[in-house]
C-alpha cells in the first residue's frame, strides 16, 4: 500500500511538472559584444520571451494526468487486494484456531485416556499388543495433528499481523 502510495504522489508530481513547464521561461541577462566594424565593445541588454506557438504543453499535461489517474487506479486495486489478503488472513487465522482447539481438546484427552486403557490392559493380559500399538499409534497420530494445528494457527496468526502492521517510517 505504501508503494501505491509513493507512485500516486510521483504521479501528482509529474502533473505538476508539466503544468509548470507550461509557462514560457523570460530570459533576461546583460552581455558585452564586440563590435567587428569599428572594434569597439558593447553592453548590450537581452530579453527572451519564447511564445508556444506549436508546443502549448498540453500533450505534456494529458500525458501526466494519464500517467496519474493510472496511479490512482493502481492504488484503489492495491487496497482492495490488500482488503482481501487481510479478510483471508483473518479467516484463516480463525479457522487455524478452531482446528487447534479441536485437535487439542476432547480428542487429544480421548486418546490419551484410550493409550492409558491400553497399556493397563496389556499389563493385565486383557490386550494383545495390536491392539497397544493400535492406541499408542492413534495417540501420535493426534499429538501430531495437535501440534500441526497450532504451527498453523501461529502461521496464519503471524500473516495476519504483517498484514495488519504499519509501513515503517522512513528515516531522512
Amino acid at each position: 500500500m505504501a508503494a501505491a502510495d509513493a507512485d500516486l504522489a510521483i504521479a501528482d508530481a509529474g502533473v505538476q511538472l508539466a503544468k509548470s513547464q507550461r509557462v514560457p521561461d523570460v530570459t533576461v541577462g546583460p552581455a558585452l559584444r564586440r563590435l567587428e566594424v569599428s572594434k569597439d565593445i558593447a553592453a548590450v541588454f537581452s530579453v527572451s520571451i519564447p511564445i508556444p506557438l506549436f508546443n502549448s504543453g498540453r500533450a505534456a499535461v494529458a500525458q501526466a494526468s494519464a500517467e496519474r489517474s493510472r496511479a490512482e487506479a493502481q492504488r484503489r486495486m492495491t487496497a482492495l487486494d490488500v482488503e482481501q489478503a487481510i479478510t483471508d488472513a483473518q479467516a484463516e487465522a480463525d479457522n487455524a484456531a478452531t482446528t487447534a482447539r479441536n485437535a487439542s481438546g476432547p480428542a487429544l484427552v480421548a486418546a490419551q485416556e484410550a493409550a492409558r486403557i491400553a497399556r493397563v490392559g496389556y499389563r493385565e493380559g486383557k490386550f494383545g499388543q495390536l491392539d497397544l500399538l493400535d492406541a499408542e499409534r492413534t495417540l501420535a497420530d493426534t499429538r501430531v495433528a495437535a501440534i500441526d494445528a497450532l504451527a498453523s494457527y501461529q502461521n496464519a496468526k503471524a500473516r495476519l499481523q504483517r498484514l495488519t502492521a504499519p509501513a515503517p517510517e522512513q528515516g531522512n
